[in-house]
This record gives structure tokens, sequence and C-alpha cells, in this order.
């Protein structure tokens, strides 16, 4: 089931569709109640339907909000709606994915900047591996960035980006 702009999903109102995957579909939104803006991330329909799927989903949002990381993006909600419809609230990042980023600038990051992100994902990624869970699905568009006002990567070197790690995709070490 695709939500278009204006449909309403539990509390929230869409805005659009950020992107989709092999799971779900990311949508950003603002919680009608507050007018805070979220990213929300639905379950296909195809997986909804199954309640292993759903557990695991679920499961997953939990593993996230386990790692405690800042630049780990927290799970602030899950819910499953009367018709199945299951789905998971986070916070949403103004800015641009490392794949945005290297599209952009032909595939090369600066060098200081290939630093700082490595430290980063590294940090968060070691802060996962301590509870347990290992990310199974580290790809750049699963890296969105934020700077210090919220735009996404800065563009000079005194601009301090934080990188910022989509956990969903872990699971738990074995």
């Amino acid at each position: 089931m695709a939500f278009l702009r204006g449909a309403t999903l539990g509390q929230y109102r869409i805005r659009r569709t950020l992107g989709e995957g092999g799971m779900g579909t990311v949508y950003e939104a603002v919680h009608m109640g507050i007018d805070r803006h979220v990213a929300i991330k639905v379950l296909h329909p195809k997986f909804a339907s199954r309640p292993d799927a759903v557990k695991r989903f679920f499961n997953e949002a939990r593993a996230v909000n386990r790692i405690e990381h800042p630049s780990v993006v927290p799970i602030s909600e899950v819910n499953q709606l009367e018709d199945g419809t299951a789905y998971l609230v986070m916070e949403f990042l103004r800015g641009e994915s490392l794949a945005a980023r290297l599209k952009r600038l032909g595939g090369r990051l600066p060098d200081y900047e290939v630093v700082r992100f490595t430290r980063q994902l590294s940090s968060a990624l070691a802060a996962a591996h301590a509870k347990g869970i290992v990310h199974r699905d580290v790809k750049p568009a699963h890296l969105p960035s934020r700077n210090e006002n919220g735009t996404g990567w800065g563009k000079r070197r005194e601009n301090r980006e934080d990188v910022r790690a989509s956990m969903f995709g872990c699971q738990f070490a074995r």
C-alpha cells in the first residue's frame, strides 16, 4: 500500500516518499498533534500480513534503541493499525545520504570528511556490536548526515557534520 501526500497514518500526515526498499517504504510525515517532522518506515503489505515478519520488524526497532549512540537514528514509535499496516517512526534528518553526496561529488569525498565519517560510523557500529547487534545492510544510502544547522553535509572544512546510521536491518549476533 502506497501512501499519497496528505494521507494519514495514525497520528501522522504523509508529506512525501523518501525511499523504498525490499522490506518497506520510508515517508516524511508530520505528527498532526505536535507538528513534528518525522520519518516513517512502513512495512510492505506482503510482509505485514506475516506475523513472523512483523515480529522481526518490531524486534529490529527495539534492537536499534538498545544501541543508544549519537550516530544511530533512534526509533520513537512502533505500531500496527487495524488493517495490518505495520510502521515505525524515527527522527527525520534534513540533509543528504552518503550515496547522494558521493554522486553529487563525482564519487569522491574530501579526505577530512572521509576520516570524520569513518570515525563516526565505526563508533556507531562498535556500539551496536557491544550490544550483540550486527547491521546487515550498511551502505551509503543508509547513511544520512546532518550538520550543526540540520542541513546535511557541510561545504567547508569548518562546518561540522554528524553522520547518522539508519541501523534498521540489524540482527542479534549469534
